[in-house]
């Protein structure tokens, strides 16, 4: 008999395995083997966990305080996790150094195993030396990830420390790394100075590639309604600044959230938002790419309230809360933005607020990461105060 979390792997497979077959008849031939790869690979691994999951495989995997073995007899606790991508068993989590003592910034974790009195414990990642802070050779702050198709995490790290409180100190230029999840190993290292200026907010950052095989980073920069584009192959990148239609003058530049969505049709497209914007806006990634190219950005549709990008499904989904809620709704984006077609997704009663949702492809599910941000970014907090939950998106 099958059980809940079986019938979901296998709604999850069929979904999949319709994908390939729509992915077969793009005529962009380089990217069809590229994402029909992606695919294979993905239905492959979820075929194989679908028979061996327990019932325990999809339960939350919580943690209290961010409690990291630095080396073997230094453990701290190391504040509260934001953002997280999962490879097979393993999750990568971000750690911004909102308050002074954040001795690491990038951690993994194995979602199978734990220390000898039961309990999650975070390790750095790739180590502890890349997390010295002060030293502009490592990592400062890692504040926003993203996993690529060919098992690459890009990780932005904003190069400010004790983003939350009232000065913030820019000890070290703003940069992109890559790492090879498998080993460990830096791939590519890229230092973002040329791109920003005083005003920049660096938040959120995609990795896209072109139907020829190029790799492209983008970086959304809320302080100066900008994206900063970089080709990784050539090596160079630009600035590219979004229309003023994004956001009026006299609205803040809070936060700008942008997603990667991949298209039955075989494009690609970012989609971006202001959290003060009263419009969703999207953009052919391919113009992007292009410097000094003309951007032909769309109105997706308006925003009834204010709302919190979380993340995709890697595909043409994503998922989104409302400000101040913790209820999360997926919406397709291959139909309107209007309120009849947001479907939701996870509604369990809990006082931690979700941050990112992220494809969990081994098992098959869609996870959530949740915490007490709204509490622990309050001055008075400690890092042992901070509370997290990788949880899978469910109803009650």
């Amino acid at each position: 008999m099958l059980t809940n979390h079986h019938k979901l792997v296998l709604i999850n497979l069929t979904i999949l395995f319709y994908q390939l077959a729509v992915v077969s008849g793009r005529h962009h031939a380089d990217q069809l083997r590229m994402q029909q790869w992606a695919l294979m690979v993905h239905c492959l691994a979820a075929v194989t966990c679908a028979l061996a999951l327990k019932e325990n495989d999809l339960e939350p995997v919580n943690w209290v305080g961010g409690v990291t073995l630095m080396h073997p007899g230094k453990k701290v606790n190391n504040g509260l996790a934001t953002r997280a991508q999962i490879f097979k068993d393993n999750v990568f989590i971000c750690v911004p150094r909102f308050k002074p003592g954040i001795e690491a910034t990038l951690l993994k974790t194995c979602m199978k195993s734990k220390d000898h009195d039961g309990n999650v414990c975070l390790e750095p990642f790739p180590n502890w030396k890349e997390q010295t802070e002060g030293d502009c050779s490592c990592l400062q702050s890692a504040i926003d990830l993203f996993l690529d198709p060919t098992g690459l995490l890009w990780v932005l790290d904003a190069g400010t420390a004790q983003t939350n409180e009232p000065q913030t100190v820019q000890k070290c230029p703003p940069k992109i790394v890559a790492y090879d999840v498998r080993n460990g190993k830096i791939i590519k290292e890229i230092i973002l100075s040329a791109f920003i200026s005083p005003e920049s907010r660096l938040q959120f950052i995609v990795a896209d590639y072109a139907a020829e095989g190029s790799c492209f980073i983008y970086v959304s920069d809320a302080g100066t309604k900008s994206i900063i584009v970089y080709n990784v192959n050539a090596e160079k990148g630009h600035r590219v600044v979004l229309p003023p239609e994004v956001l009026p003058d006299s609205v803040p530049k809070d936060v700008l959230y942008m997603l990667l969505i991949r298209k039955s049709s075989g494009e690609n497209f970012v989609y971006f938002t202001y959290r003060s914007g009263e419009d969703v806006f999207a953009v052919n990634s391919r113009s992007l790419q292009f410097e000094n190219a003309p951007v032909k950005s769309f109105n997706v549709g308006k925003k009834q309230k204010k709302l919190i990008f979380l993340g995709t499904d890697d595909w043409d989904c994503i998922y989104f809360r409302y400000e101040n809620k913790t209820e999360v709704y997926k919406w397709n984006t291959a139909k309107p933005f209007s309120e009849a077609n947001f479907q939701l997704v996870d509604n369990v009663k809990s006082e931690l607020i979700p941050t990112h949702a992220m494809t969990d492809y081994s098992r098959g599910v869609m996870r959530l990461i949740k915490s007490n941000l709204p509490h622990y970014i309050n001055s008075g907090t400690k890092q042992e105060e901070a509370i997290n939950s990788l949880v899978v998106m469910q109803l009650n």
